[in-house]
């Protein structure tokens, strides 16, 4: 009687368990379907976030200063496309001048024309001509003098070529400076807002229009210093390996006038 009593109390407590606990389980579960709900709903209720704004816009709300950049983006664009055009190697070293140059400093069957060289390269402005004509007018002269007058005409056209490449490198050198001066004009002008509005702080919709100019305007400064600094090394070593060929072509006609006692002596 007594076993019998006991078992029934388990049984009873189980079934208690059971019928406490299922309810308890199906109740959590349609609470927490109504929180995924609510939260699905939420989320797909929730408005769509604003597009992100163009290069445009950005560009506006980088301020005044935003103008001597565009200015500084023009000259380089300006000044990259001429120094490309200009310091083509056929307008440097024209084929067929250099060739003519070689021809006669190959030569070795007599002293150098020097009248007829002059005469063939008289239609020809390029540097090379230039450098060469120096050369040539000094002709039965002393080899020093020669080697002067060449060594003068190639640094000055050295120098010319040289000339504009360095607008590439005052707008590499000034462009991060006017980003950085609106970088500060930003800042200036949040923090003045904060100061004038105390519920600037927990606003940052009212900060937004300083904080951009701060940034935009220090992208703007390196979008343009980088690749103007870029087009200032290529420029440069392309200058520089246009007057070691410059050199190398003198230094042959030089040689060529020497070795035949085309120069007077020396002394």
């Amino acid at each position: 009687m007594k076993n019998w009593r006991m078992r029934w109390a388990v049984y009873g407590l189980l079934g208690w368990l059971v019928i406490g606990v299922a309810p308890a389980q199906d109740a959590a579960s349609v609470d927490a379907a109504d929180a995924d709900e609510t939260t699905i709903g939420g989320l797909l209720a929730m408005p769509e976030e604003e597009g992100e704004p163009t290069v445009l816009e950005l560009l506006r709300r980088g301020g005044p200063l935003m103008y001597p950049l565009y200015l500084a983006s023009f000259i380089m664009a300006a000044f990259g496309i001429e120094r490309a055009i200009s310091l083509q190697r056929r307008k440097i070293l024209p084929p067929e001048i250099v060739a003519r140059i070689r021809e006669v400093s190959e030569h070795r069957g007599g002293p150098v024309d020097a009248e007829q060289l002059l005469k063939d390269l008289a239609a020809n402005e390029s540097p090379i001509v230039r450098v060469v004509r120096a050369g040539l007018r000094k002709a039965y002269r002393p080899t020093a003098e020669i080697e002067k007058a060449i060594e003068d005409a190639g640094a000055k056209e050295a120098a010319a070529m040289r000339r504009n490449c360095k607008v590439l490198s005052i707008t590499a050198s000034v462009s991060p400076l006017l980003g950085l001066l609106g970088t500060v004009v930003g800042m200036i002008k949040a923090f003045m807002t904060v100061a004038s509005r105390e519920e600037a702080l927990g606003r940052t919709e009212l900060l937004a229009s300083g904080i951009y100019q701060a940034l935009v305007t220090t992208a703007a400064g390196l979008c343009i210093a980088i690749p103007a600094l870029v087009l200032y090394y290529i420029f440069v070593d392309k200058v520089e390996r246009l007057v070691n060929e410059m050199d190398d072509i003198t230094i042959d006609l030089v040689e060529r006038m020497t070795a035949f006692g085309d120069v007077a002596k020396e002394g």
